[in-house]
């Protein structure tokens, strides 16, 4: 957790809250708030931080109302963030140049995603029946934070896999928030959600839609892997290479092997080797071996050989 986002799980530890509560109420404790029609491109102002009186925060009215909530926690961030100071003109998000002022505008987003929708909480939810809509509108309906906020921040700190890609009206990925234990995203844009089968390892998806936004999810469990075969995990490969006419594929199957074995190890077992081959799966170049019945052992047995290094 940065320590901008420290400062505000701090906040709502200090007030004793957790969502949903009175955002409008909380922030009246540090300054005194107005909503005004701005005559310049400005998301709020903060006038005063420092200073000896409460500041000033003024809210652009004319902004949707989730955006308004987060920029009030964005002020908030202003006023509780110690080197920031002074008079503060918030633009959530655009295109000036000055490093400092956007440094200080990041800082005081990283606070305001964790007021509204603090990892701890998130992590405290019930996941239940695999639902990705389910989990989503809960926390949606919890923060009232926005759509982009809520799916960011989720994706950042759940700590299972899922992968869930937005679509556009004819099902081509368009965007793709992924957990970091989920197999890799990167190469999904531009696939077809409906028409493609974009994993082979999932243990249930889902097709949903979040306001005017479609979505596909898909969700990975513990794939109950055991050694079966009695072979060394090179001659194992092997075949697996032959039969899928892969040869070339070897050193990126084994470095990619290494690298999330190392993500994942201290895992159960079980975990470790579900983990390594769903980072193979969405990979284009993999599919065939993803699919082929052998990976499992090849994976079962590298894990095993790298596990009995670590001793």
């Amino acid at each position: 957790m940065k320590p901008v986002e420290k400062m505000a799980a701090r906040v709502l530890l200090k007030h004793g809250l957790h969502p949903p509560y009175d955002l409008a109420s909380l922030v009246s404790k540090y300054g005194n708030v107005e909503y005004h029609t701005f005559p310049i491109n400005a998301d709020g102002i903060t006038i005063g931080i420092g200073g000896e009186d409460k500041p000033t925060i003024l809210i652009n009215n004319e902004q949707p109302d989730t955006r308004k909530k987060f920029t009030l926690a964005h002020e908030l961030g202003h006023i509780i963030i110690p080197w920031h100071t002074g008079t503060i003109v918030s633009h959530i998000d655009g295109d000036l140049a000055d490093f400092e002022y956007w440094q200080m505008e990041s800082e005081a987003n990283q606070f305001a995603s964790e007021l509204l929708i603090p990892q701890s909480w998130i992590l405290e939810q019930n996941f239940e029946s695999n639902s990705v809509e389910a989990f989503i509108n809960s926390i949606l309906n919890d923060t009232g934070a926005s759509r982009d906020a809520v799916l960011i921040k989720v994706f950042n700190v759940l700590d299972f896999p899922v992968v869930c890609a937005q679509v556009d009206i004819f099902g081509e990925i368009i965007k793709v928030y992924r957990t970091k234990c989920a197999p890799s995203g990167a190469s999904l844009i531009g696939k077809n959600a409906f028409s493609e089968k974009i994993f082979s390892t999932f243990e249930s998806e889902e097709t949903f839609s979040l306001g005017d936004r479609d979505y596909k999810s898909w969700v990975f469990s513990d794939l109950g892997i055991s050694e079966t075969d009695d072979r060394p995990w090179r001659d194992v490969l092997t075949q697996i290479l032959d039969e899928t006419n892969s040869k070339g594929l070897q050193q990126s199957i084994n470095a990619t092997m290494a690298m999330r074995y190392n993500r994942n190890k201290g895992k159960p077992e079980s975990e470790i080797c579900s983990r390594v081959i769903q980072s193979y799966d969405g990979e284009e170049k993999f599919k065939e071996i993803v699919k082929h019945k052998l990976f499992p052992q090849y994976v079962i047995k590298r894990v095993r050989e790298l596990e009995a290094r670590q001793k």
